[in-house]
């Protein structure tokens, strides 16, 4: 046999789903290394994800995706299934919402989610029989009409309480596979929805047996009885519906699950597909894709090809058992997301996990790399949690990794150069002997000094040394943890101390290996009027060099940083008017936990939030720009835990609590100077439908755009180093086809630019 990870024709296809869109434009980062369950239509072949679709053109043998950006309702996805006859997917979600795609067209049906049904509500299997899919769930069976598109009837095969999880056809009888036993009806039985009018399958030693999966071939009846009590799943063949016998699989299985095909039906465990005939004889199987061991969750035959839903590898193809093919698309190898960097264009993942007592989750060490439109996943299960992670901005394949045990981490060109640990440095251990040696923050000051946070141990600050030599600070800090660190354009470390002991500031007079000249203090965050805030979730500091901090009660603001040892300075909340004319004011976001904090190049602050999604708010933070979340955006999950921009683009990417994502802004890095001024789209077709970018700017440069004759049509003032036209005159129409100049001058009018742009309109 022979396993190829990837095939060539898929590069173009795949640079392409990574091309940056214009401003206001989305693009899911996404996992499609792991697959839940495939579906087989027409043309395509489906395999969903669990997050969204990989879907491959069986003819033109292309890759492409769908997933929340594109057109799907939601993220979570439970199963799939196809409708030959009506040429649909259903795709149905873990909240028991309801998606239909129909060629480029999707129709969501929300009935069942929105529907109060006491007890568990959740979809596991999906059949289709000519106008109808019929719905195996923890409360009956759901049958969807799909010409109407809408719920027609909930059948109720066993008592209350009995979980259908897979059903099947046999003439016109209905079988359902149960939590307790095996049912039957007669479909064309219009009282399905009374539990009176199905029979229970009596052929069997324990008729109440709980059964998974349940299929029909040839005119038998095959079903998997997998009680969790048993040590090995049994496949019994029916011939009728009195009269059964046990199907031969090797004993020892668990979880198996079974599907037909034209010529005979399939079993799949977790690490194995066996083939049979319409006989019921052994055909073909698959038990590695040579040297790869099979994770499967699903898999369909079609008679040569085999379609396998592998959870480490993503979709499968299978072709004569022989040779398989590893079709994925690109992005990082798994969707978990801790903290998010971004340097010179590059973006950092960390995919660690800690619980909200900062306890170890033992999650093995994932550090995800985006760089040129292309991912890097570095994974290793010897190390764990990792927390932060640090590059070097002088060079990009260079960065460092903190992590909750496993110590420091030195990464260059992707490969460990350097792990720093009690073994070899100061980074102590809480259990000798035992690997918890625990770091958090990162960050690296102008002298290329890298400052450490740890917990648990004497000297809460560590230095590492461009020689990599350390320093040690004196003190410990007295907090159960030590978390994120910022150093500030003043040099000032600011340190969060989590779980309620608000912050600690260090100002090492800028050397740091003499102590005797230093200032410190451990502070909670006081507001202007008196409140005081000790849970601190996040910091940044602004282009102004003033610090905003993320409270359980909203952000605050530090506008005279410099006097933080001087006096007892009070934080600022921004606030709101409610224009209710009372004349009154709100505290902004005053009811939300802001868990992370980033500014982007107009100074304007993105806050993500632990409940409601992401905000945008002005600089000055008075002002509420734009709100993404789960109902107004493709954003994946309203739980946000790590925001960073990329200067150069603009984009902003947002780690959620189930994947990341980002959204291109309207604000790029101001540059010293003007850079290549650079215009897009150019030309702008007519087709085009958005804003003109303007690139490659200063902050706050004026830009004027006249049309050739030099009448003034649009003016504005760029957004850090970016701007933003929506082709639009004054009277908001759009402008005729021409070529329009581009005036840019800096805000002190001493750099000036011109660029020019063709419109057809």
């Amino acid at each position: 046999m022979k396993f190829i990870c990837r095939i060539a024709c898929f590069l173009i296809l795949s640079l392409g789903l990574n091309a940056q869109g214009p401003v206001g434009s989305w693009r899911d980062h996404l996992s499609y290394y792991s697959a839940q369950a495939v579906a087989n239509g027409d043309e395509e072949i489906y395999a969903s994800t669990g997050s969204a679709l990989i879907i491959y053109n069986k003819k033109y043998n292309e890759l492409r995706k769908t997933s929340k950006v594109q057109d799907l309702s939601e993220t979570g996805i439970s199963t799939i299934g196809w409708s030959p006859e009506y040429r649909m997917l259903i795709i149905v979600y873990l909240s028991t919402n309801i998606d239909i795609m129909s060629g480029n067209t999707i129709f969501n049906i929300p009935d069942i989610k929105n529907k109060y049904i006491p007890g568990k509500k959740e979809i596991y299997k999906i059949r289709t029989r000519g106008r109808y899919a019929y719905l195996a769930s923890s409360f009956g069976i759901v049958v969807l009409d799909l010409f109407r598109k809408e719920i027609s009837d909930t059948w109720k095969p066993g008592q209350d309480g009995t979980e259908i999880k897979d059903l099947t056809f046999y003439d016109n009888t209905i079988i359902a596979a149960s939590s307790s036993g095996l049912y039957y009806a007669d479909i064309s039985n219009l009282g399905l929805a009374w539990s009176g009018n199905w029979n229970n399958i009596t052929a069997l030693p324990d008729p109440q047996a709980p059964f998974n999966s349940i299929i029909t071939s040839d005119g038998k009846i095959f079903a998997n009885l997998s009680n969790p009590l048993s040590p090995s799943d049994t496949v019994y063949v029916f011939y009728n519906f009195a009269e059964s016998k046990v199907f031969s699989v090797e004993s020892g299985i668990r979880n198996l699950s079974l599907e037909s095909y034209s010529d005979g039906f399939i079993i799949t465990s977790n690490n194995k597909v066996r083939i049979y005939d319409t006989e019921g004889q052994p055909a073909d199987s698959v038990i590695s894709y040579n040297p790869e061991t099979p994770d499967i969750n699903h898999a369909l035959y079609d008679g040569s090809i085999i379609w396998i839903a592998d959870r480490s590898k993503g979709l499968i193809k299978g072709i004569n058992m022989n040779e398989f093919v590893q079709l994925n698309l690109p992005g990082p190898y798994r969707n978990n997301v801790l903290f998010i960097a971004n340097s010179n264009g590059t973006t950092y993942i960390t995919g660690g996990s800690l619980d909200n007592a900062w306890n170890n989750q033992w999650r093995p060490l994932q550090i995800f790399i985006h760089q040129n439109n292309n991912w890097h996943s570095e994974i290793s299960y010897d190390l764990h949690d990792a927390l932060r992670v640090l590059p070097d901005p002088q060079n990009s394949n260079r960065y460092w990794v903190s992590t909750w045990g496993a110590g420091l981490l030195e990464f260059e060109n992707n490969v460990l150069k350097n792990k720093y640990d009690d073994s070899n440095s100061p980074l102590e251990t809480i259990i000798p002997g035992k690997p918890y040696s625990r770091i958090c923050g990162l960050a690296m000051d102008r002298e290329r000094n890298i400052w450490i946070t740890q917990t648990g141990v004497p000297g809460s600050i560590k230095v590492l040394k461009p020689d990599n030599t350390w320093i040690i600070y004196p003190f410990t800090i007295e907090a159960p943890t030590i978390g994120d660190i910022l150093i500030n354009s003043l040099g000032h470390k600011w340190i969060i101390l989590p779980r309620g002991y608000g912050l600690f500031v260090l100002d090492d007079n800028n050397t740091p290996d003499y102590f005797n000249d230093d200032r410190y203090k451990q502070m909670l965050v006081k507001d202007t009027d008196g409140k005081i805030f000790s849970n601190i979730y996040s910091i940044a500091e602004d282009l102004d060099g003033n610090i905003w901090v993320g409270t359980d009660q909203g952000p605050a603001v530090y506008y005279n940083p410099s006097k933080i040892f001087d006096e007892e300075i009070k934080a600022y909340r921004p606030k709101t008017a409610r224009n209710d004319g009372s004349g009154l004011a709100d505290y902004m976001l005053g009811t939300e936990i802001i868990s992370t904090i980033a500014v982007d190049g107009a100074n304007r602050k993105w806050l993500g939030t632990y409940n409601s999604g992401v905000f945008l708010l002005s600089a000055d933070g008075t002002e509420q720009i734009l709100n993404y979340n789960e109902e107004n955006s493709p954003l994946f999950s309203n739980s946000i835990v790590s925001i960073a921009i990329d200067g150069k683009s603009g984009e902003v990417w947002i780690g959620t609590s189930k994947g990341v994502i980002s959204v291109r802004g309207d604000a790029t890095t101001g540059g010293e100077s003007f850079g290549d001024v650079y215009v897009f789209p150019n030309p702008v077709r007519e087709t085009f439908i958005g804003n003109l970018t303007i690139t490659g700017l200063m902050r706050n440069t004026s830009v004027h755009i006249t049309d050739i004759s030099g009448n003034l049509v649009y003016k504005t003032v760029s957004e850090g180093g970016q701007a933003s036209w929506d082709l639009t005159t004054y009277n908001g129409k759009r402008v005729s086809t021409g070529v329009y100049l581009i005036f840019c001058s800096s805000e002190d009018g001493r750099e000036t630019a011109v660029a020019k742009v063709l419109v057809i309109k």
